[in-house]
């Protein structure tokens, strides 16, 4: 294959046609599988652009049509690089990957894991698999797959994920945010293939996942103001080895349950640092008539000495409203060197 760079793959990267019907597909997996609609769902339809930009430029494991791009760019004999990981490649340099070789066989079909990380609330999971199995049009490989035992009140919890051709099979890669506030030091990942090439069964995994080491930077910071209707605080910083969290408290009343929390979030130089992952909602409650919800934003990078501070914009896409037009909050200062 001649060599192309990924600027000039970029350039001529049209409308991702493919893209949208492999979304159309996986909504009606969802429906398949019974999964009833929520926030997150709602989050897609009203933040477009955002999450069209936000997608692509991320993994595979979220948005089908890269997978599909990056196969025209050189693989370098990097899963990491052919699914867009910057989270995955920085560990692989730092010598941080957990290589694993799990298992599971079913009608005729090996899926393997082969290697993972866990760098502050960040996950990344590799497989394999090999086996006569239905592809693509482009080659690739289908897969719906249920993570944490598909549990409802974790976002994205059933998914299709896409696996590019290798030698002796196909390759493939998921990549997701610890689903709850609390960051064990170990644990495990429950996952599990419900269908792979066409063929329905079972291919399960409990992934054990060593947290690396991370630093929490306490923030107590906020929009909060005394009768304000909607209120962001920010409660700490998590900073992986090659990796950011931000985590923060979201008030809204009542009526608002589905309204939407998206970050902005600048250096001490004013330049916008990259959101891979916004407005992961952890848990959500209510009391004296409001919504209380807890959240968490994804940095693919780690931050630590490249910045004394940071300052982040909140926006609310409110229910009911524009999402074009959110409503703006004021912007928070939250230095790093504590």
């Amino acid at each position: 294959m001649e060599k192309k760079s990924f600027q000039k793959v970029y350039e001529k990267i049209e409308v991702p046609r493919d893209g949208v019907l492999d979304a159309i597909r996986a909504g009606k997996e969802r429906a398949n599988h019974g999964i009833p609609k929520n926030k997150n769902n709602t989050r897609k339809i009203l933040w477009p652009i955002v999450a069209a930009a936000t997608l692509f430029i991320s993994s595979s494991f979220i948005s089908p049509s890269l997978s599909h791009v990056m196969a025209e760019v050189p693989l370098l004999g990097n899963v990491y690089t052919a699914f867009n990981d910057a989270v995955g490649r920085n560990l692989q340099t730092q010598d941080l990957i957990t290589e694993l070789n799990q298992t599971s066989s079913y009608k005729g079909v090996d899926v393997s894991v082969t290697n993972a990380y866990y760098d502050g609330a960040v996950i990344g999971v590799t497989f394999s698999v090999k086996g006569n199995l239905r592809t693509e049009e482009d080659g690739r490989v289908q897969g719906f797959y249920e993570i944490f035992d598909g549990k409802d009140g974790i976002s994205d919890s059933k998914e299709l994920v896409y696996m590019e051709p290798t030698e002796n099979g196909y390759t493939g890669h998921i990549q997701l945010s610890y689903p709850k506030t609390e960051l064990p030091s170990e644990t495990t990942f429950p996952f599990e293939f419900k269908r792979i090439g066409g063929k329905e069964g079972s291919w399960r995994f409990d992934v054990p996942i060593n947290q690396l080491p991370y630093r929490t930077v306490n923030v107590d910071k906020g929009t909060d103001k005394e009768n304000a209707e909607i209120n962001v605080h920010f409660d700490s910083i998590t900073e992986g080895k090659a990796s950011t969290a931000i985590n923060y408290t979201a008030t809204f009343p009542i009526q608002g349950k589905h309204n939407q929390v998206r970050l902005e979030v600048y250096d001490d130089q004013g330049k916008e640092i990259f959101i891979s992952t916004d407005g992961i909602d952890l848990e959500t409650t209510t009391k004296n008539d409001r919504i209380i919800v807890k959240g968490r934003s994804i940095i693919p990078q780690s931050i630590k000495g490249k910045t004394n501070y940071i300052k982040i914009h909140s926006k609310v896409a409110l229910a009911g409203g524009d999402p074009n037009d959110p409503l703006e909050l004021e912007p928070i200062k939250i230095d790093l060197n504590k």
